[in-house]
């Protein structure tokens, strides 16, 4: 009986030779469970990142109407260009707290551009401008100097400086340092 034959019989009958079972064609069977797995959740990643981005471009194209604000041409210009007049030094004061802190400010004011009459003043008010400056912090609490009431303490310092101007007016009051220390 040849090779051939006995392999065809073999197969007929359903015995196998020992060293063969296992394998299928060139690589074993572990492997190629292995390999499907792999396959399978290769692919499960794939529509799992699929879906995820679909559903975030349709989500964002929804919003699109929703946060497109039309902007008119007076808030598009941005804020006007001003001189500065900062030749006020530091100034330093005590607050009005039972344990004061002590206040230390640098001011810089803001005016009109080209305006000669509100520079020609700032340079002759500034020793009463750095004394009203000063009488205003020492006139606060620590409390009332936290950085969340700045811009109020802006507009109060910007109020009281124009009201010391003759020749014109200013138009922002800006720190360039503004600590409280305690004392």
């Amino acid at each position: 009986m040849s090779d051939e034959e006995q392999s065809f019989e073999e197969g007929l009958t359903g015995e196998a030779d020992l060293t063969t079972q296992g394998k299928t064609g060139f690589l074993p069977s572990i492997v190629l469970k292995i390999l499907k797995w792999a396959a399978l959740i290769v692919a499960a990643v794939i529509f799992i990142v699929t879906v995820v981005v679909v559903t975030m471009k349709v989500m964002e194209r929804g919003r699109e109407s929703q946060s497109a604000i039309p902007v008119s041409e007076a808030y598009r210009e941005g804020p006007p260009l001003l001189a500065w007049y900062g030749a006020i030094d530091e100034i330093r004061g005590r607050t009005s707290d039972e344990n004061p802190n002590t206040v230390v400010v640098k001011v810089s004011i803001g005016y009109d551009q080209g305006n000669k009459a509100v520079q020609s003043e700032l340079i002759q008010r500034t020793p009463r401008i750095r004394d009203m400056i000063r009488s205003y912090f020492s006139s606060k609490t620590a409390r009332e100097l936290e950085p969340r009431y700045e811009e109020e303490i802006k507009q109060e310092l910007k109020e009281r400086i124009n009201r010391i101007m003759t020749q014109g007016k200013i138009r922002e009051v800006i720190f360039l340092e503004f600590n409280v220390i305690p004392f």
